[in-house]
C-alpha cells in the first residue's frame, strides 16, 4: 500500500494544486453493502484551508485510469483533512 499512496499522492497533488499534499494514506475496505472500496484521506495545506470544489469534484474521475493500471478494484472514498485536524482526531 505503500507505493499505492506514493502514486496516489503525485496524482492528486497535480489535481489539487495550489493545495500542498502533505500526504495519502489509504486502505481497502467494504462499503456498507459488502462492496470494496479504498479509503483515502488526503492531508493538505490550502490558503485558507480551502480546496478548490471543482477540482475535489473531478478527482475520482482524474485517478480512474492509475487505480485501473494499479489493478486495485475498488472505488475511491475520498477525505479531506488539514495537518490540525489530524493531530485533533488522534488526540
Amino acid at each position: 500500500m505503500q507505493n499505492l499512496d506514493k502514486i496516489l499522492k503525485g496524482r492528486i497533488q497535480e489535481q489539487l494544486a495550489p493545495a500542498q499534499i502533505i500526504e495519502v494514506p489509504s486502505e481497502k475496505a467494504e462499503d456498507h453493502g459488502g462492496y470494496p472500496i479504498l479509503r483515502i484521506r488526503v492531508v493538505f495545506e490550502a490558503e485558507n484551508d480551502w480546496l478548490d470544489p471543482e477540482k475535489v469534484v473531478g478527482l475520482a474521475r482524474h485517478l480512474r485510469p492509475t487505480l485501473s493500471k494499479l489493478s486495485t478494484g475498488c472505488y475511491p472514498v475520498f477525505s479531506y483533512m488539514t495537518p490540525e485536524e489530524i493531530e485533533f482526531a488522534t488526540a
